[in-house]
């Protein structure tokens, strides 16, 4: 059976499969696929204010059913790979990761991610689950572009994504609202060299 995405671009269904099936080993993660049995966890972490704040979406109504509905979208979307984010040694999930609106004619998605287990953050986690969705989009998927979207208060993150590779690309000044202050949204991309 053959998929073809919006762009018209043809993935036969056993390759695609493969590719949604990916698990990918770094130094201190294991990013492997989302499962449903992992939602719980993923609810209760978008939910926590000190996590959702370096997020693009509110979350703070998110329930059961809005994230299956999610869930279920992700997992046959052409255009999007989620992923789990384990610690390799304690094989405990520990965040979510992603490649989203992935346009393939243009060769480029958006990346997201979010460590909700705040045990992890700060030690180097979120870096190597970043390197690791990098190498499959660039050598599995044929990307050639990454771009995200940063808070400038996410400071731990900018420093993350530079060591990554990434630089800014645009400044969205006073974009965007959090604790009663506009702040600025920072784009930020990576080419495949």
């Amino acid at each position: 059976m053959v998929l073809i995405n919006p762009s018209g671009i043809k993935f036969y269904e056993m390759d695609f499969r493969k590719l949604k099936s990916t698990v990918i080993r770094n130094k201190q993660v294991l990013i492997r696929p989302l499962k449903k049995s992992d939602l719980p966890l993923l609810i209760r972490w978008l939910k926590d204010p000190e996590v959702n704040k370096f997020l693009s979406s509110d979350f703070s109504d998110l329930d059961t059913h809005k994230e299956e509905r999610w869930f279920r979208e992700m997992s046959i979307s052409v255009n999007d790979f989620v992923f789990a984010i384990e610690a390799y040694k304690e094989k405990k999930h520990i965040g979510d990761c992603g490649l989203h609106k992935i346009n393939w004619d243009k060769k480029k998605a958006d990346f997201g991610i979010a460590i909700g287990d705040k045990n992890y953050w700060g030690k180097g986690y979120g870096r190597d689950a970043t390197e690791a969705t990098i190498k499959f989009a660039f050598k599995k998927l044929g990307l050639e572009k990454i771009t995200l979207s940063v808070y400038e208060y996410n400071k731990r993150a900018i420093k993350s994504y530079k060591k990554c590779g990434f630089k800014e690309k645009e400044i969205l000044k006073k974009d965007h609202l959090y604790n009663h202050i506009y702040w600025d949204t920072i784009i930020m991309e990576l080419k495949f060299e």
